[in-house]
């Protein structure tokens, strides 16, 4: 069977259609991670909020101790001040009920902001749990939908690398080691069409005498400056053949 340039065309095209199942199967693994990556960042930024709302809240029951202690000295030095009975001794316990005073107000101050941040954790937290539970099950589900379409797409790339192989036969025997050469460099862009005159693998013009030989079709044309096989474009084949004289 002659290298013409239908059957060219439909081993280009066999060869394109198997590199998009291979990209497609190369770049699911990647989405995947991609995906799996985000979930990641989200756990371990919910990690880090329950981290914070569990320090915060301890940090207020700690406070909280520290003001009821300080709460029971200042009990006890207003029974004292009751007792009290030179004016030095009044005055002292005074002095130190008014400091003890102002150090509670100040604990209490702090109490009541770290529970506003706690409630501030604990909001975000919530989002966060609610993003890591979406996230997971859009994972979870990505990850089947790839692995069901990895099945379908292998026995697809099967059934193409198949046609690929019966399809090469048109290859010249002499220019089969050529050819495999050229498919294990450039893959699907060992070929290429000739549209306008030009080759579209690398866009220069080819020669009137290559645009000759690829209408008679004496023998594979190679792009002489990308060095593809080539074939006319659709729009580029004439009715008839030309001589080649």
């Amino acid at each position: 069977m002659p290298a013409t340039a239908e059957n060219l065309r439909d081993l280009h095209s066999l060869h394109q259609r198997a590199k998009a199942i291979r990209d497609r199967l190369a770049s699911a693994p990647k989405t995947l991670a991609a995906r799996q990556g985000a979930l990641d960042n989200r756990k371990a930024a919910l990690d880090a909020a329950k981290k914070a709302l569990q320090e915060t809240r301890s940090n207020i029951k700690k406070k909280e101790l520290t003001l009821q202690g300080q709460q029971g000295k200042s009990d006890d030095l207003k029974v004292k001040l009751n007792q009290a009975k030179k004016n030095d001794e009044y005055k002292a316990i005074q002095n130190q009920l008014a400091h003890d005073a102002a150090s509670m107000a100040r604990l209490e101050d702090e109490i009541l902001h770290a529970m506003t941040d706690a409630d501030a954790h604990a909001e975000a937290m919530a989002t966060l749990e609610a993003e890591v539970k979406a996230l997971d099950a859009e994972v979870a589900t990505l990850r089947a939908d790839l692995e069901a379409q990895a099945a379908g797409q292998q026995a697809q790339l099967q059934e193409l690398e198949a046609a690929i192989t019966a399809a090469e036969a048109i290859i010249p025997e002499d220019r089969r080691d050529q050819y495999r050469r050229l498919i294990r460099q450039r893959g699907s862009d060992a070929l290429a069409a000739v549209d306008n005159g030009a080759c579209t693998g690398c866009y220069v013009s080819v020669t009137a005498q290559m645009i000759n030989e690829l209408i008679n079709v004496e023998s594979l044309v190679y792009c002489k400056t990308c060095g593809r096989i080539l074939y006319l474009a659709d729009e580029d084949r004439p009715a008839t053949r030309r001589s080649s004289r």
